[in-house]
């Protein structure tokens, strides 16, 4: 038989046993997450710095390309010279900014300039180039125009008119995104022989000479230096005489002479023309003939 004090030890085994069993129930024992959850949440936090770069990007691209379309293109002063072949070359330059806060690859420009009655001169292209952020880049360009009495930069060089000057260049911004700018200005042209002019007089001497006037303004930005020559033709296409007239007109100036020329005899000039040619340091350069009344 059991004493009592057996019966009590037993019943008190018997009950911290039922205890351990109820507080394990109730305290769960800690176990690591599975390999596949762990990398499961590391995917989830990249994807969300992921998320917040690319949006930190958009943002600044956006606002960046937005200065860099504002900012479009400047063009430098354009200045004119004369060419070898009968040719007037127009010579200057635009500047491309990047305001933003990344490079811009591979930027062309095309440059189209028309004279003061919308008619096309030239169109001329330029790149490609890179431009860092913070940075400006120029483009020098060079157009040159056959001068010809018919052809439209003939008024170039006896008319002051405004030239309309358009550029548009394709670029691609933030190594992504392609963009474009534009310029369209109107430039101010000064005619280095503004209302040129060579006015034939009444012969004198029973016929044998006639005193030949040229006049003009020099409204460009560099010396007329060179000479002028000039042919009286009659009606028939008959050389009657010729003349020359030496230059040195500088910029703002203005050139009236006179002379004598020896008339060949029985030339009739009535109804015939003034063929004059302008040379220089950049060759010979037709100027537009004129009537002789």
């Amino acid at each position: 038989m059991f004493s009592g004090f057996d019966r009590f030890s037993r019943v008190r085994h018997a009950f911290s046993q039922g205890v351990s069993r109820v507080a394990a129930l109730l305290v769960p024992t800690h176990r690591p997450p599975p390999a596949i959850y762990r990398a499961a949440r590391a995917l989830r936090r990249l994807g969300t710095v992921v998320v917040v770069i690319l949006v930190l990007f958009a943002a600044t691209v956006a606002y960046s390309a937005v200065e860099v379309a504002h900012s479009s293109v400047q063009s430098r002063a354009l200045t004119a010279s004369f060419a070898p072949n009968a040719t007037l070359e127009i010579s200057g330059s635009f500047a491309v900014s990047n305001p933003g806060l990344y490079p811009i690859q591979g930027v062309t420009l095309t440059a189209r300039i028309t004279n003061g009655a919308g008619v096309l001169l030239g169109t001329v292209g330029v790149g490609p180039k890179d431009i860092d952020p913070s940075a400006t880049v120029d483009f020098p360009i060079a157009v040159f125009f056959p001068v010809t009495s018919a052809g439209p930069a003939g008024s170039l060089l006896t008319v002051d008119q405004y030239l309309d000057v358009t550029a548009w260049g394709n670029l691609t911004y933030a190594f992504l995104f392609p963009l474009s700018v534009t310029l369209n200005e109107t430039r101010a042209w000064g005619a280095p022989f503004e209302g040129f002019h060579v006015g034939v007089g009444t012969p004198a001497g029973g016929g044998t000479t006639v005193p030949v006037t040229m006049t003009f303004a020099n409204h460009a930005s560099s010396y007329d230096s060179g000479t002028v020559t000039f042919t009286l033709e009659s009606p028939s296409y008959v050389d009657c005489g010729s003349g020359m007239f030496q230059l040195d007109v500088p910029p703002g100036g203005f050139f009236d002479q006179t002379q004598n020329v020896a008339i060949a005899t029985g030339c009739n000039l009535t109804g015939g023309s003034v063929l004059s040619a302008y040379s220089g340091s950049g060759g010979t350069t037709p100027l537009p003939p004129e009537a002789i009344p």
